[in-house]
């Protein structure tokens, strides 16, 4: 008795016949698994046949599944002679009402192309666009402005001459979306015809949109300068070809329009280059930063400190108008400026503006919100770490924010005066501020805030790096552990803190030689394996991996080992007792 196959086209119609939808999407999704098990013949017949008779069903999600599946059918229809075959399909999807559903039509539609052979695009595609842009339904209309880029360098001078009047047309449809469509695709269509039939063609058309009535439309010529930019890389170009364009976008009375200059600012200062954008570009985006209207302002300052980054010859104009800005009504405007300082005030070559960058972080780290007082504190750092000498006003500034109400704001000053003390031991100036900083970072492994605590552990140890082992044990240990050792076994209420010295001491033993742990160290990771609650046991088993490779034999074999055996006996919990009894294993490997 044989069993008779199942044939897989046969099982996709009947999932495509499914009263539920959803098995109709998914089943749309695998078409390309069905192209490849029933063999490229019976693709280009039997199954586009069928999907040319599905497209009457009312199920968009399924169409819009056909559609983006065709591209990987092409895969399977026997080569790229064959791959016309599924242009019919697809010009009828990119005719349906539902939008997706022609935009996924049009998208495979484009990958086709760049698949297909030459002399079909020019027999197969040409027809179809010109059937598509003269079409009386808006869709197709919409859809093809999608291919001109993909199909213009595939074709001859004649066709190219030909999709060039096409897309002219359809920038001046009286249909808002078929001209918007067209719109978006200007940039791409612009890039594939290459400089010279840009410069013939396109910039004219360009210039009309500036000219549009339409702010939503004249945004677009933003968008498509910023496109032709990867054509037009190179700054003499950039400038004499769409610098006046965007010169006349600039002085636009949209903010829409005014916005999204804002939001490619960035991108045109790459190709100008550090010297034209500072003299050409940042006096346009400064005027931007004191847009009256709040959103261009926020997208502007969102792009602060990218431009700045590109146009470091003439940052110290960007300066002048940040004083205002840090004082802005709109909280998002200040909390964007004041995460740029940092970056700006190092990039400042006078000192003059140098002291006025510092005025302006002081206003920024007493502002009302946590999130403004967050950046300016991060930027403090960055001034800290990039300098070699930071300068005392600064630090001094710092020192309310070690009891900042929000922990975030607490976290970055940790992180800030951690910067400053390892700037002035690189640069042989304490100036005061190791006690300061030491005294601040031992309160906070009392922090009822887990986060602080952790992120006290990981400045101290950063501190210990650049100062040293020596200056660990004798300035910063005794201190640090007398305010986390336990006073009373028995007391459990202080448990989290005797916690924090572990990580502690776990951070700074890598800075710290073998008889400096094993003084200064090993007593308190010994106490805490014995201590009554489960949570700091496990803490110090953990904390043992980590010490074991740097002390010696002797006092693996005399203390270490001793003290895990003791874990071992007495311990239920079989967390502790797997932790113990791997840093046993590892400290008999290290001790023999």
């Amino acid at each position: 008795m044989t069993e008779s196959k199942l044939d897989p086209l046969d099982l996709l119609k009947g999932d495509l016949q499914d009263e539920d939808h959803a098995t109709q999407v998914d089943c749309a999704k695998r078409l390309a698994l069905i192209a490849k098990a029933i063999g490229p013949k019976r693709t280009r017949k039997d199954l586009l046949e069928y999907l040319d008779e599905y497209l009457k069903a009312e199920n968009d999600e399924a169409l819009v599944a056909i559609g983006k599946s065709l591209a990987d059918v092409a895969k399977f229809v026997g080569g790229p002679e064959y791959m016309g075959c599924l242009v019919p399909i697809l010009e009828k999807l990119a005719s349906q009402e539902e939008t997706v559903v022609c935009d996924a039509a049009a998208t495979s539609m484009a990958s086709l192309i760049t698949e297909m052979r030459a002399t079909d695009v020019e027999k197969i595609i040409v027809p179809a666009l010109e059937r598509m842009t003269t079409a009386e339904w808006f869709q197709p209309r919409v859809g093809v402005s999608k291919l001109f880029p993909a199909a213009f360098p595939r074709v001859g001078e004649t066709s190219q001459e030909k999709i060039t009047q096409w897309f002219s047309a359809l920038c001046k449809d009286e249909n808002p979306m078929v001209k918007k469509a067209a719109l978006i695709n200007m940039g791409h269509l612009s890039n594939a015809m290459g400089k010279n039939k840009i410069r013939d063609n396109m910039m004219s058309k360009l210039k009309d949109v500036c000219n549009e009535d339409s702010d939503l439309m004249r945004l677009y010529a933003v968008k498509i300068c910023k496109e032709m930019t990867k054509t037009f890389n190179e700054t003499k170009e950039f400038v004499s070809v769409l610098w006046p364009v965007v010169l006349k976008l600039a002085e636009d009375s949209s903010w829409r329009v005014r916005k999204e200059l804002a939001e490619v600012s960035p991108d045109f200062a790459r190709v100008l280059g550090s010297e034209i954008a500072g003299k050409e570009l940042l006096p346009i985006f400064v005027g931007l930063l004191r847009d009256k209207e709040p959103e261009v302002k926020i997208t502007a300052s969102e792009k602060l400190q990218e431009v700045c980054s590109e146009c470091k010859e003439g940052v110290d104009q960007v300066a002048q108008v940040l004083r205002d800005l840090i004082e802005d009504t709109n909280q998002t405007v200040r909390a964007n400026v004041s995460g740029a300082l940092g970056d700006i005030t190092i990039a400042c070559g006078d000192k003059q503006i140098e002291s006025m960058m510092h005025e302006v972080l002081k206003i920024g780290v007493k502002d009302e919100d946590s999130m403004v007082r967050c950046n300016t504190l991060e930027s403090i750092r960055k001034v800290a770490k990039s300098t070699a000498s930071p300068p005392s006003t600064l630090f001094t500034i710092l020192q309310p924010f070690a009891s900042d109400p929000k922990w975030r704001v607490r976290r970055e000053y940790l992180r800030a005066s951690t910067a400053f003390t390892i700037a002035a031991a690189k640069s042989e100036d304490a100036s005061g501020y190791d006690q300061k900083l030491t005294a601040n970072l031992i309160e906070c492994l009392s922090d009822h805030i887990s986060s602080i605590r952790e992120e006290a552990c990981i400045q101290l140890a950063a501190v210990v790096e650049t100062k040293g082992g020596e200056w660990g044990v004798k300035e910063l240990l005794p201190e640090a552990l007398k305010s986390v050792s336990q006073t009373d076994m028995a007391e459990q209420s202080n448990y989290l803190t005797r916690m924090t010295g572990l990580i502690l001491v776990k951070n700074i033993s890598q800075h710290l030689s073998a008889e400096q742990i094993e003084e200064h160290v090993l007593p308190f990771v010994e106490q805490c394996l014995k201590d009554v609650v489960e949570n700091v046991r496990f803490k110090a088993a953990r904390t043992c991996d980590a010490i074991i490779p740097k002390i010696s034999k002797k006092a693996l074999r005399e203390r270490i080992i001793p003290a895990l055996e003791a874990v071992q006996k007495g311990e239920q919990d079989t967390d502790i007792l797997f932790y113990s009894e791997q840093a046993l294993h590892a400290a008999a490997k290290y001790s023999e």
